[in-house]
């Protein structure tokens, strides 16, 4: 027997109403931190992929310049072992020695480029799963919203926030940087 105003459940209007309140509020709220999360982690990516490519720069000149000293500090070698060294001759070798060193030099400062490089594209890397988490827990918890509504299981309500809470939480940790929370097990599970 149905009193006007109550549902099948026995729900009063007011109650339904109220629920359907909160459920638009979580799913707004959830909805709000996803966009912000696609903005920041685009960002992120962007930021990779530059790192990623500077990282193949930096070896390709690294490897450039080691080529360079490799070519010169042979032919030092060889004028030595085939001519007589003379005073003009000596300063022009020292003159190539100086070149294979500024190569060498070079060379290092390359590869200690590429490799802060390489640790950037990491970093963000580390960021971009804890953004494709929040986005994970968020999507799923508007999901869980969505048939909250219709079938009006409240505790259903209480799993969709609990779900769109770590959302929000990976959502933080992403825009911190704070890598250390991120688990790995959830990672390699859904790569």
């Amino acid at each position: 027997m149905n009193d006007i105003g109550l549902g099948k459940s026995g729900e009063s209007e007011n109650e339904r109403d109220q629920l359907n309140n909160l459920i638009a509020i979580a799913v707004a709220i959830a909805s709000a931190f996803m966009a912000v999360s696609k903005i920041k982690n685009d960002s992120v990516v962007q930021s990779m992929q530059k790192a990623q490519a500077e990282t193949a720069d930096y070896w390709n000149e690294y490897q450039a310049r080691r080529q360079r000293q490799f070519g010169v500090e042979p032919a030092i070698a060889r004028t030595r072992a085939m001519t007589n060294v003379t005073a003009e001759l000596e300063v022009m070798l020292a003159e190539w020695k100086k070149r294979a060193d500024a190569f060498k030099a070079r060379a290092e400062e390359s590869s200690a480029k590429a490799k802060q490089r390489a640790a950037d594209f990491e970093a963000g890397n580390d960021r971009d799963d804890l953004f494709d988490l929040s986005d994970t827990f968020l999507s799923v918890a508007i999901a869980l919203l969505a048939v909250t509504a219709p079938v009006r299981i409240r505790w259903l309500f209480g799993v969709a926030n609990v779900l769109a809470g770590d959302g929000m939480i990976f959502w933080f940790a992403g825009f911190g940087g704070w890598i250390w929370i991120e688990p790995s097990f959830l990672i390699a599970f859904l790569s």
